[in-house]
């Protein structure tokens, strides 16, 4: 048995006035709507011919310009304004004024370089001493301090200055071939120094030597035995007298002074020691 089910509108309830069923609205089928026609299809474009880049010239044979217009610039850093290349200017030539001279750069005369100067020749210490001396024995002007010394009883005197030292002659060991007026040598503080006698080139006769007079000669010394060295003494050089003629000729003797109770020679220690080093040439038979 087939149950049926029961709708609770189709029973009213109590009281109320019947409803009764609205029938449903019937269905109409709508029409479709017609479609839009279709475009027709385009045919095909025909593809694009590849793109062939020109032939780059070499960098070699492009000129700045061009090479500069080349060069791209980077994103994001500035732009560079490329340089346009400007028509040359032509700078016309100074044309002469008249009456001016024209001048031939061919025919312009050789510009001669003078030779440089030769270097000043720089006297040592004690020849500038021995010059000085000399020049103020000849004005007959000034003073000078003189070591005074004696041989064979004549008394002289030689510029202080030019004087290193004086001292007891020590031993003198001859040594072989030596110059005539050389004695031999000594020991000065350790340094081997020739020492030469005097009196050869004073015209005196050899005398004790009991003393010695060192003087510098560059690097190395040099002495002289004398025999005794009296002191030292301030002369004016306005009691200055003429040597005698016999002992002018020579240049050692610049004058002669009145000391004590005789006289004194005033001798240029470079004239006397190179009379002293003079070696006489050897005949050769």
């Amino acid at each position: 048995m087939t149950k049926k089910k029961i709708r609770y509108s189709e029973f009213p309830l109590p009281g109320s006035a019947p409803v009764s069923p609205t029938p449903p609205a019937p269905l109409v089928a709508s029409a479709p709507e017609p479609l839009a026609p279709l475009a027709p299809l385009a045919p095909p474009a025909p593809p694009a011919p590849p793109v062939v880049a020109p032939a780059t010239p070499p960098l070699a044979t492009l000129s700045p310009v061009a090479i500069a217009g080349r060069l791209t610039p980077v994103r994001g850093s500035t732009a560079i304004p490329r340089p346009t290349p400007r028509a040359s200017l032509a700078i016309p030539r100074p044309t002469p004024m008249r009456g001016s001279i024209a001048i031939v750069r061919d025919e312009l005369p050789a510009v001669e370089v003078p030779a440089p100067a030769p270097a000043p020749v720089v006297q040592p210490a004690a020849q500038l001493a021995a010059q000085a001396l000399r020049e103020q024995a000849r004005l007959r002007t000034g003073s000078v301090e003189l070591l005074v010394f004696g041989i064979a009883g004549e008394w002289f005197g030689v510029d202080l200055a030019a004087v290193d030292e004086a001292m007891d002659l020590p031993a003198v060991r001859h040594v072989p071939e030596m110059p005539p007026a050389m004695l031999g040598v000594i020991t000065v503080r350790g340094t081997l120094t020739s020492v030469y006698s005097p009196a050869t080139a004073l015209g005196l006769s050899a005398g004790a030597g009991g003393s010695a007079l060192v003087f510098k000669r560059g690097r190395g010394r040099l002495a002289i035995a004398v025999d005794e060295v009296d002191d030292v003494h301030t002369l004016p050089l306005a009691q200055l007298r003429e040597p005698p003629a016999a002992d002018a000729g020579d240049g050692l003797l610049l004058g002669v002074l009145r000391y004590r109770d005789s006289l004194l020679a005033l001798v240029d220690a470079e004239a006397l020691i190179a009379a002293c080093q003079t070696v006489p040439a050897l005949e050769i038979a």
